[in-house]
Parts: C-alpha cells; structure tokens; sequence
C-alpha cells in the first residue's frame, strides 16, 4: 500500500522555488532540492516525478503568485507600473531577477515539456501586456503587440542586470524608460 505524502506540498514547491528562482534550473541539483525542501530525493521523485516536475509546479507557484499581485492593481497604467516597481524590488534581492525570465534564457537547456511551458508562461505574459497597453490611454506610434514585446524585454533586461549587480537606482532608470511608451 502507497503512503501518503507527510509533508506540506505547497511549502515544498515554494522551497523549490526559491532555489530555482536563484540558481536557475541548471544551477538547480536534485541534492540541493532535497536539502532545501528537507526531502529525500527518492520522495521528491515520487512527489514530482523529476526535477522538470518540480520546475513546472515552481514555474505555475511564481506564475501565480506574480499574476495575484497584478490582480490587485486597478487600470492599464498602474498594472504595467505596478509590475515594473515590483520586478525592480524583487530583482534587486539578492540578484534575482525573474524566475520566468531567467527561464527563457536557460530554455535550450530545458527539457521540452518545460521549455514548452516557459515559452507559453511569455507568450501570456506578451499578452496580458499588449492588452493592458491597448487598453491604456496613450498615443503611441507603435501597436500595443510591438511595445508589448519591448517591455517584456525591458524586464528581462532588468533580471539580467540584477543578476549581474547593476545598482537598483539604474533598474529603476530602465523602467521608467519602458514605462513612457504606455
């Protein structure tokens, strides 16, 4: 007879992602994982199936959770401003940038069913972007798609650049550039 899982699924995958969130997948181990969750690898296993099962369900967490904070702003305008401000904040602790983000550059290392799951997670975040721009009241020569796209590569820029130590006050700079578009 199988036994139930003794432990708090959540808290897990919040463990989890935290450590992928600041080692990236590939700096990611199954030992560090287990040391992290309190786990032994072969429970992880059978909780998550592999570690591309525990990225997934830490990529959904930190999906989530960052679409929470959108939901709790109100208009176009202060959505994207919003969003920035935060990724400015949460880049700037301890050099982390973006867990989505930082994904996308590690996808050709990915597994194909994380990757798939990475490049939907932008797509959406492109989307959700260029409806908010489209909905905001500006008038911009370029389509609400194009400026879309350039903000989600303004915020990637801004995980690579925390990654890298760049000072926040210059995270901040690149955002308010962004920013003028909408």
């Amino acid at each position: 007879m199988a036994r139930t899982p003794e432990f708090d699924r959540a808290e897990v995958v919040a463990r989890a992602r935290d450590l992928f969130w600041a080692h990236g997948y590939q700096g990611t181990s199954m030992r560090a994982l287990a040391d992290a969750t309190g786990l032994k690898p072969g429970s992880l296993y059978a909780a998550f199936g592999s570690k591309e099962g525990i990225f997934r369900e830490a990529l959904d967490d930190y999906v989530a959770r960052v679409k929470a904070l959108a939901e709790r702003l109100n208009g176009p305008r202060a959505i994207l401003e919003g969003w920035f401000r935060a990724h400015v904040r949460e880049a700037s602790k301890g050099r982390r940038g973006c867990l989505l983000l930082n994904s996308v550059s590690e996808s050709p290392q990915l597994d194909p069913e994380s990757a798939r799951a990475v490049r939907a997670e932008l797509t959406q975040l492109e989307r959700f972007f260029a409806h908010c721009v489209a909905e905001a009241d500006r008038e911009g020569e370029q389509p609400p798609e194009v400026v879309a796209r350039l903000l989600v590569a303004a915020l990637a820029g801004i995980s690579a650049m925390s990654r890298a130590g760049v000072p926040t006050r210059h995270l901040k700079d690149v955002a308010a550039c962004a920013l003028t578009l909408v």
